[in-house]
């Protein structure tokens, strides 16, 4: 049983536990592990191919057990860790530590799956913090069976298949058997442009009045019953939800900043009428503006494309009785491919020192058209500038391919022990290592700024130049060189560059990261004797693990010789020796007719782990169950657990990043926060001092993200973890099939090692009582960290990083929650009814989170979005002899935009206070026929929610399924 390594039954339920079994994948029609397990309430914010995908490692399937970060959830698979597919960058997916991709794991092996919360550390080591994902598989299957799904959306597209099998087969009178299982798939991605509520570009603006009036004009907001904003205390929200909220300051054509953002190059290189500043220009963005506006729509993924290749081969051998060896082998193969990601730009609104606006000549611009450049000598312009985002040059999304090899060698067995007893024992070595590489298309800045300048020559063809009739990018650092193979690139209007030039700028650059993981494993365990309720059992064993991972950035990307600054390298590595034990000691049990005490145990569990780079750690579990009778057990345990610094956290260089902070001194919030009076003071102090109208102001930072420097902590301590978990178990014996459990869980993580975000440093600045007044953009060391200048920006310089953060142990984080499940199956035929029902359900109710990084004013973040304080779901599955249904509901409780300023919506603070809770739905209908396939016909989203609907738009943030409805169709047969 996952949780321990003592082989005995009567454990099961020591502590709280969920299983999925291969029917629900098969129900489903789901052939992505984690695609099921992220269904139930427990797990929520995982890593998956859907939304933006990280610029290192796109594609994978981290899990996160309660929202605590997928790097604390340990994944295994038959009870041993896999090398992790979370390459060490700043910029992978999740948090850095050794997750576990599980698109390795195909769902044609799978048996079952156990997820054991909180008492994994002991067991198992590092990281099993808020669970232990254990994935049981198929290793000596007889027989062979086939499938085949295939499924689309509504929509007609997210298209995807998958073709698997399983073959086994004993030998040797049974002594031996090999299970061979392959399995393809590929999912064709999504971007956002192909959904509406994506094209809709809904986002918050200004709540200004119409011009000498407090009434709003006809600006187009959403809901036309809120009023303008006339000031504080008015219980008019600062900002509104406004449709296509595009950018009037660059365009894919190019505006023309010179002619007072009025004009813009078109499709074909003719000029056309830009709307400036168009309604509630708020910032960088603002609607009622042009179609060629700036937006973000066809830039968004919604799900990364996957085509992803897995082999598993099993060997188990009885070598003479009580010696077994077992061999495992799995070879993974993917291609995962990010649909949209933001382009490069070339406007003074983002990084104007390394991608600013270009200058160029009216009278001897080879690619003006004539209508282009009479427009601009009637506006009696000589040279003009242009402000474009570069979507149109080539796709900036990130493509990731991951070779994953594993491979373990054991021997099992019993023998004879002490006191007659027999004795189990388990000895495996256990090596991994993934090949990760990342290929992307970057712009080659030196190729670019001698393409970008040109001339004419005599025979009136464009051509590059050094020296330009005007200097296209004077302030920039970069500057034209002559180059014998420079060919021009215009970019005055849309795909209108030559590919010749396309091609002279771009860059294909190969990122490549290896991950290596070693692990010897021997325990050996069984009972000891008997006492007056049965045999204590014991288990103790050692286990030494070598975790190595190096990340090779190109020389392209090494020497900065792009948009970015330079990347640097980063290799470590780090090996733990551990020792553990655990005894199982039976109290009570029915022979011993105690009145009241059907049975009780207590068990106690140590691990002691000596890491080579920061020293010993001892984790540790103690607990136990006891039943007052049969039809009721009670459950509980103190466990202290431990997360190991991730090589990222540790060995990282100082490396460039870009981070965009909250914008806490705006009118819509600079009253709010957990202690509002502390942040309008510091904020109205540093309104005042950076000369900035606490009515207006706008943090651009907030809008169009910066340039940040970030870097590791070899200094860096284990994270600490004390939890605590109290349950009971209800199987009444009037209800045969029945089993109800409940568990409260208490989680405390001392020391959780965090990398100082951009949100940490702004609450740390404004949110402080240790604030400078005098000094308020230096208010604090957190304001320091943020880089403001004197006008109350942070500057924007890749060169020159203004925001500066790194990996510390923060203070805390706090869980406390329960979670319940209830199992119910039986025969109708005690009603006259054919077939059968089963009736299962899980849940969580999010009682308390408050994580404390900085230790400046921690609030309380449960029941927020993504974090509700209610979900669950809800099974009913209906079988027959050769058919049957299933429905699966799930639901979300209310989600709160904050915890903090509430009030009816719309209210003073903000337009929306909080989100419906919500169900939906998925079900599926099979059948087998007589020779033995079996057909599943199975949907997703039945009834097609998106997100909540307000004023027929979707709210931004609320969105559960950005796909859709979506259907299935599966076909499998065992022979």
């Amino acid at each position: 049983m996952t949780g321990s390594r003592i082989r005995r039954p009567e454990i099961v339920g020591t502590e709280p536990t969920t299983s999925l079994s291969n029917e629900y994948y098969e129900a489903r029609n789901i052939t992505n592990t984690a695609d099921a397990l992220n269904e139930l309430p427990q797990f929520r914010g995982s890593v998956s191919q859907r939304g933006d995908q990280a610029s290192f490692g796109a594609g994978v399937n981290f899990v996160n057990t309660f929202g605590l970060g997928s790097n604390r959830t340990l994944s295994l698979v038959n009870g041993r860790r896999v090398v992790s597919s979370n390459l060490p960058s700043l910029f992978s997916a999740g948090g850095p530590g050794v997750q576990v991709d599980l698109n390795i794991i195909p769902t044609v092996l799978i048996e079952r799956i156990d997820n054991v919360f909180v008492g994994g550390a002991p067991v198992y080591g590092s990281d099993a913090i808020a669970g232990t994902v254990n994935i049981i598989l198929k290793d000596r299957y007889e027989g062979l069976e086939l499938s085949a799904n295939t499924g689309i959306t509504e929509r007609g597209d997210g298209f995807n298949y998958n073709v698997s099998g399983v073959f086994g087969q004993n030998f040797d009178d049974d002594r031996g058997n090999v299970t061979v299982a392959l399995s393809y798939d590929d999912a064709d991605g999504i971007r956002g442009s192909e959904r509406q509520h994506v094209r809709d570009n809904v986002g918050f603006l200004n709540n200004n009045c119409a011009p000498g009036s407090d009434q709003p004009a006809d600006d187009g907001r959403i809901n036309p019953n809120i009023g303008c904003n006339t000031g504080p205390d008015d219980g008019v929200p600062a900002r509104v939800l406004f449709p296509n909220v595009m950018s009037p300051y660059l365009s894919t054509g190019g505006v023309i900043t010179s002619a007072g953002f009025g004009l813009a190059f078109g499709r074909d290189g003719n000029i056309i009428d830009n709307i400036f500043p168009g309604t509630n220009l708020t910032g960088f963005f603002g609607t009622g503006l042009s179609p060629t506006a700036y937006d973000t729509a066809d830039q968004t993924n919604l799900t990364a494309t996957l085509e992803r290749f897995t082999g598993n081969l099993f060997l188990t051998y009885e070598l003479v009785p009580g010696l077994e060896f077992f061999g495992e082998g799995l070879y993974y193969k993917s291609r995962s491919i990010e649909e949209g990601n933001n382009p490069s730009f070339n406007t003074f609104v983002f990084d104007p020192g390394v991608s600013g606006g270009l200058t160029y000549d009216v009278a001897t611009n080879p690619f003006l058209t004539d209508q282009a450049r009479q427009t601009l000598t009637d506006l009696g312009l000589t040279s003009f500038n242009v402000s474009r985002s570069n979507e149109d040059l080539f796709d900036n999304g990130t493509i990731t391919e991951s070779e994953l090899k594993r491979g373990v060698l054991g021997v099992r067995g019993d023998f004879g022990g002490l006191f007659d007893r027999r004795w189990n024992y388990e000895a495996s070595f256990n090596y991994g290592e993934n090949e990760i590489e990342n290929f992307g298309r970057e712009i080659n800045q030196q190729r670019f700024i001698n393409a970008v300048s040109y001339t004419t020559d005599v025979n009136g063809n464009a051509v590059c130049t050094t020296t330009p009739a005007v200097p296209v990018a004077p302030s920039q650092a970069v500057q034209p060189v002559a180059d014998p193979n420079c060919v021009p690139l215009n970019l005055l209007g849309v795909g209108v560059a030559s590919q010749a030039a396309l091609d002279y700028i771009s860059e294909d650059v190969v990122e490549v990261a290896k991950i290596r993981q070693i692990v010897f494993n021997a325990n050996v365990g069984g009972d000891l004797f008997d006492l007056w309720a049965g045999p204590i059992g014991f288990n103790v064993g050692f286990e030494y693990r070598d975790e190595s991972a190096a990340f090779t950035p190109s020389s392209f990307t090494l020497n900065g010789e792009g948009r970015g600054a330079a990347v640097a390298a980063i290799s470590g590595s780090y090996d733990v020796k551990e020792v553990f034990g655990e005894i199982l000691v039976p109290l009570a049990g029915p022979e011993n007719n105690i009145p009241l005490l059907y049975s009780a145990e207590a068990f106690g569990r140590i691990r002691y782990v000596d890491n080579s780079v920061n020293g010993g750690f001892t984790a540790y579990a103690v607990g136990g169950t006891i039943a007052p009778i049969r039809d009721v057990q009670f459950r509980g345990n103190f466990t202290r657990s431990f997360r190991a610094p991730a090589i990222t956290e540790l060995f990282l260089p100082q490396s460039p990043t870009f981070v965009r902070p909250p914008d806490l001194c705006t009118a819509s919030a600079i009253d709010s926060g957990p202690v509002p009076e502390t942040r309008s003071a510091n904020c109205s102090a540093f309104l005042a001092a950076t000369g900035n109208d606490p009515a207006t102001y706008t943090l651009l930072a907030a809008q169009a993200s910066v340039a940040g420097l970030n870097g590791g902590n070899p200094n860096l301590e284990n994270e600490k973890a004390d939890s605590f978990t109290f349950g009971v178990i209800v199987r009444p014996r009037f209800v045969p099939g029945l089993t109800i459990t409940a568990d409260y869980i208490d989680i405390e993580i001392d020391g959780p090692i965090a990398n100082l975000a951009a949100a940490d440093l702004a609450s740390g600045c404004f949110d402080n009582e240790n604030f400078d007044a005098s000094d308020p953009v230096n208010g604090n060391s957190f304001c320091e960290a943020l880089g403001f200048g004197p006008d109350g920006q942070i500057p924007n310089d890749p060169s020159n990083p203004a925001v500066v953060s790194g990996f510390v142990n923060g203070q805390s984080i706090l869980f406390e929650g329960i979670t319940g499940a209830l199992d119910y199956g039986t025969d109708l035929s005690g009603l006259g009814l054919p077939g059968s029902i089963r009736i299962g359900g899980d849940m969580l109710y999010v009682k308390r989170r408050i994580e404390d990084i900085t230790g400046v004013a921690p609030q309380r973040s449960d029941g927020i979005r993504g974090d509700p304080e209610f979900s669950g779901q809800a099974r009913l599955i209906y079988s027959l002899d050769n058919w049957g249904m299933g429905i699966f509901a799930n639901y979300t409780g209310e989600q709160l935009y904050s915890r903090f300023d509430r009030g009816p919506s719309p209210n003073d603070t903000r337009e929306i206070d909080e989100l419906d809770d919500y169900v939906t739905v998925n079900l599926n209908t099979y059948f087998e026929t007589e020779n033995g396939f079996r057909f599943n016909f199975a949907v997703t989203n039945l009834f097609d929610r998106i997100g909540q609907k307000y004023y027929g738009y979707i709210i931004p943030g609320s969105e559960n399924d950005d796909v859709g409805r979506r259907f299935s169709i599966g076909v499998s047969k065992k022979f």
